[in-house]
């Protein structure tokens, strides 16, 4: 397709999907896929540690550096990642490697979760953050081919695992979930 962004092109613009899965072939990383645009903060999640919202919000906050106050509840992981004051950046990247293991008991909390990084994202291309400045804000959900079906239903468009395309557009999901004061 011609005049179709790459992957690169995408995640240095703050235009959504704000969160994707980044299907990884046999034999690459989602490292080397998610290349790191000059200035940006590329942040890794490990997914295995994030079985249950409580150790989600302790991951997050771990790799992200949150500060100590943070809440480690939703409201507060809404709060911290439209805040990044302690790390400024020209814009964000989370990748969270084995995405399959994410919440995989509860698909009310991982629908929460997905609104949070999609509130984030547009926050952050609004210029709606605590800062009142705009950047890119993205999350891609790194899983390989043979995990992808762990998840009956990601809700997230497929980014290509190639450079050459552009998220494969899939409907958003409803969001009907009311976040849980955990």
């Amino acid at each position: 397709m011609a005049g179709t962004p790459t992957l690169q092109t995408h995640l240095c613009n703050a235009t959504s999907p704000w969160s994707a899965l980044l299907v990884v072939p046999r034999g690459a990383s989602a490292s080397t896929l998610v290349k790191t645009p000059p200035g940006f903060a590329v942040r890794t999640i490990q997914g295995k540690k994030c079985r249950t919202p409580s150790t989600l919000f302790s991951e997050f906050a771990r790799a992200l550096d949150f500060p100590v106050y943070f809440g480690h509840n939703w409201d507060a992981l809404e709060e911290c990642l439209a805040d990044f004051e302690w790390l400024p950046a020209k814009g964000y990247i989370l990748l969270i490697h084995d995405a399959d293991a994410v919440l995989p008991e509860d698909e009310e909390e991982y629908e929460t979760l997905l609104e949070i990084l999609s509130d984030a994202g547009e926050a952050w291309s609004k210029g709606q953050t605590a800062e009142g400045r705009r950047a890119p804000f993205h999350v891609c959900f790194a899983v390989t081919e043979q995990n992808k079906s762990k998840r009956k239903h990601w809700h997230l468009e497929e980014f290509s695992s190639t450079e050459s395309k552009a998220p494969k557009t899939k409907p958003s999901p409803k969001r009907a979930p009311k976040r849980s004061k955990k």
